[in-house]
């Protein structure tokens, strides 16, 4: 008797749909096929498969999608907490970065904001930030457009904050407040990350300061967590 016979059969079940991963018969971002099929494949009832799926799920190997299934994960990406900008973090790991501009509003009421960035008025701009050409990121980016117009048509095509911050102006950030928390994926965030409202998702709130702790702008961050391994560099 070979010892995978002594196992649970769900755990059965996970070993074989793990090791048909690993294989690349399941493919990254690939759905699996029918519960009923799968079923008829390794002998089991539905509810030592779910059970199996269930495994695969919490280690964050397999991911419900709601109305459409459950598909394999994207491996997932290091990304690093620090004083860099994501362009300088994904380039410096060896990744293609992308900022797509979904969005910008030049008429924001948000008074906190302003006031904390001493603003007289707002500029907000919804990216997703990509790597390696795949959505990785929302992040809503508030900037104050009489202190910093020269980035303004930069980062509206595409360039990197900090990196257009850095050109324009000869300022490196210094420093950030950050809170990040855990929470589930708004409608609108999940349709444009490609994930389902019932999906973990990192929010991460970053004050961006200069050499004297004075604020140069705010990003806001929502990340699937299934997507990232988020690491502290101090």
């Amino acid at each position: 008797m070979a010892q995978d016979d002594l196992l649970p059969l769900y755990e059965q079940v996970r070993r074989k749909l793990l090791s048909e991963m690993e294989a690349g018969r399941l493919a990254e971002g690939s759905f699996l096929p029918p519960e009923f099929e799968l079923c008829a494949t390794y002998g089991v009832s539905r509810i030592t498969l779910r059970r199996a799926v269930g495994e695969l799920c919490a280690e964050g190997l397999l991911v419900r999608q709601q109305g459409r299934g459950t598909y394999v994960a994207p491996r997932k990406v290091q990304q690093t907490i620090s004083l860099s900008g994501f362009a300088d973090v994904a380039q410096g790991s060896g990744h293609k970065a992308g900022h797509r501009v979904l969005s910008r509003d030049d008429h924001i009421d948000a008074p906190d904001i302003a006031a904390r960035l001493a603003a007289d008025r707002l500029v907000r701009f919804l990216r997703l930030l990509e790597i390696n050409d795949r959505p990785i990121t929302l992040e809503t980016l508030f900037l104050d457009p009489r202190r910093f117009a020269a980035v303004l048509e930069p980062v509206a095509v595409g360039k990197s904050f900090f990196g257009a911050l850095r050109e324009a102006y000869g300022i490196e950030p210094a420093g950030a407040e950050r809170s990040i928390d855990v929470g589930f994926a708004r409608a609108s965030e999940a349709e444009v990350l490609g994930v389902s409202t019932t999906e973990p998702v990192y929010r991460i709130e970053k004050w961006i300061l200069d050499a004297q702790g004075e604020p140069l702008a705010l990003s806001q961050t929502v990340t699937p967590c299934h997507l990232v391994t988020l690491t502290v560099k101090t």
